[in-house]
């Protein structure tokens, strides 16, 4: 990596993949090669060891492209399995929470139902209370009368 650094162009890094962007590649690839008089590019004679460099290369890229695009398949198709485990998660929790708050309401009309039955059975006893209370306040009177 530090030589492309000495080379003029921009260096990109981006995990493990390096970027270097060469400027004024065409004249960099005059430069370079021996066989490529500074005639316009229409009329120059090949070298066949930089067409084989050429090819080289593009297959390297092509099987880096290829990793790469097998790579994202393999990302895309596991975040997709995690959305659908998510959406399902949801759905699950959404529906357990409805049936928790159904049970819920039912359960309090019964205990609402069972207060009104215990005030219902209760009226007999306030009856009694003040039947007691009437009963005390006689005592009170035959004990004074007493004294």
């Amino acid at each position: 990596m530090d030589f492309l650094n000495n080379l003029e162009g921009i260096v990109t890094k981006n995990g493990d993949m390096v970027t270097f962007i060469a400027e004024d590649l065409e004249s960099k690839l005059k430069q370079t090669s021996p066989t490529m008089p500074n005639r316009p590019l229409g009329r120059f004679v090949l070298d066949a060891n930089l067409l084989n460099d050429l090819e080289f290369e593009a297959r390297n890229i092509a099987a880096s492209v290829d990793t790469l695009s097998e790579s994202l398949s393999g990302v895309l198709h596991s975040m997709s399995a995690l959305t659908v485990d998510c959406l399902e998660i949801y759905r699950d929790v959404v529906c357990k929470t409805c049936d928790s708050i159904d049970a819920n309401i039912k359960s309090m009309y019964q205990l609402m139902a069972k207060c009104e039955e215990v005030s219902r059975e209760m009226e007999p006893i306030y009856k009694l209370a003040q039947q007691v209370k009437d009963i005390k306040h006689i005592l009170d009177l035959f004990e004074n009368a007493v004294n």
